[in-house]
């Protein structure tokens, strides 16, 4: 028997509950509203939940470091059951200096849309600014900021229907 085999088992037995758990949420989506007397049980599968999908990420964690660890580097892809898994090693970066490191990016561009031979500046100052952005990883913009500038960020992008979402803090 292989070392997977059990723990293999028990996280299908865990899907398979959670998909029953799928179920009742959808039945409790369909009810046209909620009575106050099911909002304390409606509350509670949602700190349930909290709790399993903490502990998941928890557990695959400790997962994760133990088969980085032991296996090191596996050079190529393993393809699983509808999966492939791989190892790739990164280092966090944290405490960037971002005032120094636009101030260089911004150097190497404006030095680059210069023609050396006839020292003409062949981009725009907007081309450059464009250019700039590529080098940064802005998967937002600061609503508060634009409309400093008078400038409405739903012009700009797809805007979704408002979320609510719950904050749940557990006891310790």
């Amino acid at each position: 028997m292989s070392v997977l085999e059990n723990p293999t088992a028990s996280l299908k037995s865990v899907y398979t509950a959670l998909r029953s758990v799928e179920r009742d949420i959808l039945e409790m989506k369909d009810t046209s509203n909620l009575d106050y007397a099911s909002v304390e049980e409606t509350m509670q599968l949602a700190s349930d939940m909290h709790l399993v999908k903490s502990y998941t990420t928890e557990l695959f964690n400790e997962l994760q470091s133990m088969i980085t660890e032991q296996l090191g580097n596996v050079p190529v892809p393993v393809q699983v059951d509808g999966a492939t898994v791989e190892i790739k090693a990164g280092s966090p970066r944290k405490t960037w200096d971002h005032k120094s490191l636009i101030e260089d990016v911004s150097k190497r561009i404006v030095d680059s849309s210069v023609d050396m031979s006839t020292g003409e500046i062949v981009k725009t100052p907007t081309d450059m600014i464009r250019e700039a952005l590529e080098f940064a990883g802005i998967s937002y913009w600061k609503v508060s900021k634009l409309k400093d500038l008078h400038l409405d960020a739903d012009d700009y992008c797809e805007v979704g229907e408002a979320k609510k979402s719950l904050v749940i803090r557990r006891d310790k």
